[in-house]
């Protein structure tokens, strides 16, 4: 009996052996297939945009043994909401694209993670970034993204308009004096020279267009959305008046029409002189062969460059059980992303390491070069929460200022006003 009993007993220890060996092999092959390290990957873009991703993915896919992603391209209408349901529900992507402008709301409601310490250990160096860029990923000295790029608010000139107005410098580019004035005096010069029906600028005349000019413009006057707490708007003052001015005598003196219902559009119909929009225009204008353009930074008018601008980022969201492994595998992949960018520019957009834009596979590429500039002094809206709700209300009131419902001193107390009582709940 006793033989029998010592028999059991190593059987028992035996067994154990194998069931604990046996739930490690699980858990390692939860992240690991045959000795590689398997990712999921969210990303919310559209067009051209998800089609270089996606060509990007599969290259790092083919140079790397070790790690493999797959790509999930979701709508960008529903994408921060499947964000936050995907880290509450322990079915998160194990790395995801997010905006800068919607980092701090994501930082806030415990969504992402920062990745200060894995970032050492996937050794990123920061200092292969854009400075500016970077920094629009820390949030209480900490970093929470890797960024890919800035996508920012430039100038788009149709050359054809402007050589007929006899406004085109020798070098192709339109013929701008110096400050707001000299700016406003181009326009009308525009106005005055060129066939009836053509718009001198071309921007959407309401909604996120009057926001990020008038952001711009604020911003190149040293202006600041809210206070170094963040708990109250810092906007209504002389400097945003200023902006707002430049706007009102843009809109006045009819050299930005009102209800222009889509800018793009008139621009690229060649209809329009000059046009104000996102980095991303760039990819869809040189589509058409017949529209002879130049792409430029927003000219500097006041005491600083800046213009408006957000930028892609890689995030890592929350999980639970997530590995360092897979940390570490994340960020080594979007570095290797950030490194192989120049392909992304093809998109419009800046890339964040200025290696790239040095490079010979960027500067191939046409007008990229002229507005690369950008990233060195892109304006970033401030890492808030409450950001998005902040910009709705400022939106809602520039609104009512563009269709002349308002003038720019109500325009800043009302919009002060309703911010403070968001940022005070």
């Amino acid at each position: 009996m006793k033989k029998v009993s010592v028999f059991m007993l190593i059987l028992v220890l035996v067994l154990g052996l194998i069931a604990c060996s046996s739930g490690g092999n699980e858990e390692t092959s939860s992240s690991e297939e045959n000795g590689v390290t398997k990712l999921t990957f969210w990303a919310p873009l559209s067009g051209g945009d998800g089609d270089f991703m996606k060509e990007l993915v599969t290259k790092f896919n083919e140079e790397n043994n070790d790690v493999e992603v797959e790509l999930l391209n979701l709508k960008a209408e529903e994408y921060y909401t499947k964000i936050r349901t995907s880290v509450t529900s322990q079915q998160a992507p194990d790395v995801a694209l997010a905006h800068a402008s919607k980092l701090a709301e994501l930082q806030s409601a415990n969504l992402i993670e920062s990745i200060e310490k894995t970032s050492n250990d996937a050794k990123i160096d920061w200092t292969t970034f854009s400075e500016n860029i970077v920094n629009a990923t820390i949030i209480d000295n900490e970093h929470y993204a890797i960024p890919l790029d800035t996508h920012a608010l430039i100038m788009f000139a149709n050359k054809k308009i402007l050589d007929d107005a006899g406004l085109l410098n020798a070098d192709g580019k339109p013929s701008i004096e110096p400050g707001a004035e000299g700016f406003v005096e181009f326009l009308k010069q525009v106005k005055k020279n060129s066939p009836a029906g053509t718009f001198p600028l071309s921007a959407t005349s309401n909604g996120d267009s009057p926001l990020r000019m008038w952001w711009t413009f604020y911003s190149q006057l040293g202006g600041e959305m809210l206070n170094e707490g963040g708990t109250k708007a810092a906007f209504n003052n002389e400097k945003s008046l200023e902006a707002l001015d430049l706007l009102n005598e843009m809109i006045e003196g009819e050299l930005w029409p009102k209800n222009i219902k889509n800018g793009g559009e008139l621009f690229t119909a060649q209809k329009a002189a000059i046009h104000m929009n996102g980095v991303w225009m760039t990819g869809a204008l040189e589509q058409n062969k017949g529209l002879e353009f130049v792409a430029l930074p927003i000219p500097q008018l006041f005491d600083q460059p800046a213009t408006w601008g957000d930028s892609h980022l890689f995030v890592i969201p929350k999980q639970e059980k997530q590995t360092d492994e897979k940390r570490v595998a994340s960020l080594t992949f979007a570095n290797w992303i950030t490194e192989h960018s120049a392909s992304w520019a093809k998109a419009g957009h800046v890339p964040s390491k200025p290696e790239i834009l040095e490079s010979s596979e960027f500067k191939e590429l046409e007008y990229r070069s002229d507005y690369a500039e950008i990233g060195d002094y892109v304006s970033y809206m401030p890492n808030s929460p409450k950001l998005s709700a902040i910009n709705d209300v400022l939106k809602k009131h520039l609104n009512l200022f563009m269709n002349g419902q308002s003038n720019a001193k109500d325009t800043l107390e009302n919009a002060e006003k309703e911010v403070n009582a968001l940022l005070s709940n």
